[in-house]
């Protein structure tokens, strides 16, 4: 999709899937993207024309431009035969791609800039869309569902109730007489109500202070009719523990109105190409129904063509097959959209990769950890130095066995700065003698450079018995052999241990982790001790470090992670 000359949108380019989430910061945008989509498909928001304001830093004299290119490759498919259909004659029997455009140039005698619509399959080559006044063909192929935070519940169910009594013609001319005759009963039994005939009389005598006139009377009638009994009824929702369940609460009501539409839509598209338009719709409900209004968006087909702007990392946990958009600022307002599709090697957790992923889609900058352990101590340290780093844009995530590499891949492809933290894991093949370099390697793939080759000459037997041989192995790979790509790596924001989290720490606080031992009647090191359990024995140890260590650990090379996640937060 291209936007040029709209709202706060000087120029704009983006790739596009059939379901979108797009998200950012406040006022940077995200309604007037779906606004720029809603003029060009949705004719009860075009009609009106555009106004001063709709223009770019309101530079009336340029020009409004915004172009959807669509793939209709697929012959097969129901919606792409529709189009091909509907534009018969504008493009050719073998078109791939299609482009719908508008433009909109002001006018200052009707103060409007007045819309053109446009379509065809060669951008520079567009055919004039055939309309009657206001109306356009295309308004035949598309129907846009626009739904904001601010849905009524009330307004949409008489809405609805409305079409449907509208339509039915289901009563046989028995029944409509029986029906009209117990509404013409109740009206005049409501007529003769005590009260009515007293207010009746109030009326006549507070009406004679202002004019008196004679024979004067006021009468009030109940004009209820089958054609308005819409505005009169009332959904309630059953419930085992009681008779009935009132829709009272602002989370049903929400979820009642987007029931509605779901219904109303599933009727009409066969007619039309169905296009849902959602905002924020995660406000006034409980994360339970956020989640489950994410499963009913990502599974259910009526949503297969669907824009959603959202601040909820619940609304997007049940993601697959989607395109994430991230709207963000540099001197103007740029964008970046990655597919993600949820891996096969996944599928079986896909909450738990989601449950990560969907809170760190909405952070600028992400520390990525291998587990709590490092989390806990991070976040302990930050606490110290910079407490309110999540508000700055700032986030750690820790991997917890999935794959580095398809965090990594999803945020840095959203244009979200990606530091890495890992352990310069070995692993051992005991017929070659040789040590693959497991998280060196892990880290040069990360950032797309190649492999380095296994470590030859190593004592199977030492390496599985003696763990200082392993350690030093370790050292060597990282201050010899490798040291050149490990320091590569750092300047590529990828931090790899020496050995590991636990040999890091204690460089820096050797005192205070063998005295955590110690206070715990173990005769283990405080590396060992670390190890043996290592979320729990973290969190004690976090608790006894002071804002001297903490800094000493913050300021470490051996922790140059968190420090550059501070500073990238501060630009």
């Amino acid at each position: 999709m291209y936007i040029k000359g709209f709202r706060n949108f000087e120029e704009i380019e983006l790739c596009l899937t059939n379901r979108n989430v797009i998200f950012g910061l406040n006022d940077i945008g995200k309604t007037n993207f779906l606004g720029g989509l809603r003029f060009l498909l949705d004719r009860d928001f075009r009609k009106h024309g555009f106004i001063d304001t709709d223009f770019f830093n309101r530079k009336i004299d340029s020009e409004i431009i915004i172009t959807l290119e669509v793939n209709i490759e697929d012959e097969n498919n129901e919606d792409n035969k529709k189009i091909y259909t509907a534009m018969k004659g504008a493009i050719p029997s073998d078109a791939k791609v299609v482009f719908f455009q508008l433009k909109a140039k002001y006018n200052p005698e009707t103060l409007r800039g007045e819309p053109e619509l446009f379509w065809g399959a060669e951008i520079n080559n567009l055919d004039a869309i055939p309309s009657n006044q206001s109306f356009y063909e295309i308004d035949k192929l598309f129907n846009v569902v626009y739904i904001d935070s601010s849905i009524k519940m009330d307004n949409e169910f008489r809405r609805y109730t409305k079409e449907i009594l509208r339509a039915d013609t289901s009563l046989d001319e028995t029944e409509r007489k029986r029906v009209y005759l117990h509404i013409a009963n109740l009206n005049k039994s409501i007529g003769k109500l005590k009260s009515i005939k007293n207010f009746e009389s109030d009326l006549v005598k507070e009406y004679k202070k202002f004019r008196d006139e004679k024979n004067l009377r006021i009468t009030i009638k109940s004009e209820i009719e089958l054609s308005n009994l819409h505005s009169k009824l009332t959904p309630y929702i059953l419930n085992e523990d009681s008779e009935t369940y009132p829709t009272g609460g602002d989370g049903r009501k929400k979820i009642l109105a987007y029931t509605l539409l779901a219904l109303e839509n599933r009727r009409n598209e066969d007619k039309k190409i169905n296009i849902f338009l959602i905002e924020e719709l995660e406000n006034h409900l409980h994360r339970s129904m956020q989640i489950a209004l994410s499963y009913q968006l990502f599974s259910d087909g009526i949503f297969k063509y669907l824009f959603i702007t959202t601040h909820s990392s619940l609304i997007v946990s049940q993601m697959d097959n989607v395109n994430l958009i991230k709207l963000f600022k540099d001197k103007k307002i740029k964008a970046k959209s990655y597919t993600y599709v949820v891996p096969d090697d996944y599928k079986m957790v896909k909450q738990k990769l989601n449950e990560n992923l969907s809170e760190a889609i909405f952070a600028d900058v992400v520390l990525l950890v291998e587990g709590p352990s490092e989390k806990i101590l991070f976040e302990r340290i930050l606490r110290e130095k910079h407490e309110r780093y999540e508000s700055f844009g700032g986030y750690i995530l820790q991997v917890d066995g999935i794959d580095f590499s398809e965090y990594y891949k999803v945020l840095s492809n959203l244009g979200i700065k990606v530091i890495v933290k890992t352990d310069n894991d070995l692993k051992l093949n005991k017929k070659k003698r040789e040590c693959n370099l497991l998280g060196l390697n892990r880290g040069l793939s990360l950032v797309g450079f190649p492999n380095k080759t296994n470590k030859s000459g190593v004592d199977a037997n030492k390496y599985e018995n003696d763990p200082e041989y392993k350690k030093t192995l370790q050292r060597g790979i990282y201050e010899i052999d490798h040291s050149a790509d490990f320091h590569d790596l750092r300047s590529k924001s990828v931090y790899i241990s020496c050995i590991d989290l636990e040999n890091d720490l204690y460089e820096i606080i050797p005192k205070q982790m063998d005295l955590l031992a110690k206070n715990n009647n173990s005769k283990k090191t405080g590396i060992d001790y670390l190890q043996s359990a290592k979320m729990i024995n973290m969190i004690q140890l976090c608790k006894t470090l002071n804002s001297r260590q903490c800094s000493s650990i913050y300021n470490h090379e051996n922790f140059g992670c968190l420090k550059e996640l501070i500073e990238s937060c501060s630009q």
